[in-house]
């Protein structure tokens, strides 16, 4: 009997210690601007495939569906669920230091995730803000790269003869920082270089969606198509959009009907177009290396660890304080093998 008891007693402890230890085990609260975006697809499930094989921090997310609102009751619920770190792809750039001093008084640790970084004066307010985020300007700049390597190499790409390069800028969201500095670094590569430009069309807003890229260029082609000489997407998708319109309108049929498109992430249907020719360029903001540089900043983290270059130990990620950077890598028709990423890759 008593033999009994103590084998029921040492059932209950042990039930007992499982319990803690699950309920111990520190939560992430992620927020994603979009779960639709091909390459939140991948950073996000790369992020739960280490979470799950690792087991140091769970993973709970949420989808912001590119609507401010949305993400700001998703901020407030993971809030009230208590968490004890937040992970945020933040769309409001407007209320950053909002959302720091918030994260402050929480007591919840806080990494913005590829987008605008958080000010100096945020930094210094709270020394558990944290940001991990590819260089935004390096990809516009790629872009711009490689239009002049193009422009200077096909005399002909100047199809209208004014001397100037004419394109057209299709943009993400017009807030966002990632849009805006694309914009910008990629017109100043092609002005740095001495080619004079011309915008057609003046702010194209696609949304980073191939459907409105695709609908957007078509209604630019019924008027200007003799006179377009480049297009700078500011992700893959409106990248791919582009090109559909231009296949369309009679474009890339042969070698004297190929009009440059350039595009951002490197993504799997990117680097499809690469192959085939009908995108020019497009660089790798690597989400695999998204996933694991956030999730081994909480795990740093965790285990005591100051977050440096050395700890996060990651091909093209410096650190600078509190700010972990993600290098762009651009990617050709000739090296485009070097963008293959694994999501179902846990090493980190």
């Amino acid at each position: 009997m008593k033999r009994s008891i103590l084998f029921v007693l040492i059932a209950v402890m042990l039930l007992s210690a499982v319990s803690v230890v699950s309920a111990e085990t520190p939560t992430a609260g992620v927020i994603w601007y979009n779960f639709a975006d091909t390459f939140i697809q991948n950073a996000r499930q790369t992020l739960l495939n280490v979470a799950k094989a690792d087991g140091t921090v769970e993973i709970v997310d949420a989808d912001s569906q590119n609507d401010i609102a949305t993400q700001t009751n998703n901020i407030n619920n993971f809030y009230t669920r208590g968490i004890d770190y937040l992970v945020l792809n933040n769309i409001n750039t407007a209320a950053i230091s909002e959302i720091v001093q918030k994260a402050k008084e929480e007591g919840v640790v806080t990494i913005f995730a590829n987008t605008d970084s958080p000010s100096d004066e945020d930094f210094a307010n709270y020394d558990g803000l944290y940001l991990v985020s590819s260089r935004a300007p390096q990809s516009g700049t790629i872009m711009g790269e490689a239009a002049v390597k193009y422009w200077k190499e096909h005399p002909e790409a100047d199809r209208n003869g004014n001397g100037k390069m004419d394109y057209i800028m299709l943009l993400g969201l017009t807030w966002h920082y990632d849009t805006q500095v694309r914009a910008e670094y990629s017109i100043k590569a092609v002005e740095d270089a001495g080619i004079a430009t011309n915008q057609i069309g003046g702010e194209v807003v696609a949304e980073y969606n191939r459907g409105q890229a695709q609908e957007k260029v078509a209604a630019l082609l019924a008027n200007f198509s003799d006179d377009i000489d480049i297009i700078f997407a500011c992700n893959d998708d409106m990248a791919l959009g582009a090109i559909e319109a231009l296949k369309a309108g009679g474009f890339f049929k042969d070698e004297a009907s190929f009009l440059p498109v350039c595009g951002v992430d490197a993504t799997v249907v990117g680097c499809d177009a690469l192959r085939d020719g009908t995108l020019l360029v497009t660089s790798l903001n690597n989400p695999v290396t998204l996933g694991k540089a956030i999730y081994k900043t909480m795990y740093l983290l965790e285990n005591g660890k100051e977050v440096t270059t050395e700890t996060l130990n990651m091909k093209g990620a410096t650190v600078e304080g509190h700010r972990i950077w993600l290098d762009y890598t651009a990617i050709t028709k000739e090296n485009v093998d070097e963008a293959a990423y694994d999501i179902t890759d846990t090493t980190f």
